[in-house]
């Protein structure tokens, strides 16, 4: 498998595994242990506001039962860049509800989420 398609896998596993509350396909996406969340997103005023929080409460939160997964379309690579061999960014439209900026590293071998940066449509 190429580098790009380890990545693109990685990204889905988190696309899909968020859709279905799926824990495992979630930690597999991400390094939960030191991945982080930050992004702009509308609070309940409307109001744009910049939240930050631990990938691993983050994922605590998405596979809940009590939380209903937010209705999405396709998700879609927008652009890749492998700047590294252990060094990847990746701009994805998370179903045409947010813009997601990813930070990957390759560790032991797996392409990685590190950091997820993400904009409200």
């Amino acid at each position: 498998m190429s580098d790009y398609e380890a990545i693109e896998k990685t990204v889905f596993d988190y696309f899909d595994g968020y859709k279905a509350k799926d824990r495992t396909r979630l930690e597999r996406a991400f390094a939960v242990d030191i991945a982080n969340l930050m992004g702009y997103w509308k609070n309940p005023k409307g109001e744009k506001e910049l939240f930050s929080r631990p990938m691993r409460q983050v994922i605590d939160t998405w596979t809940d039962p009590g939380h209903t997964p937010l209705e999405l379309g396709e998700g879609r690579m927008l652009s890749v860049n492998i700047f590294s061999s252990d060094g990847a960014t990746v701009v994805f439209d998370f179903g045409g509800r947010f813009l997601d900026a990813f930070q990957l590293v390759k560790m032991e071998g797996r392409w990685r989420i590190v950091n997820k940066f993400f904009v409200d449509h």
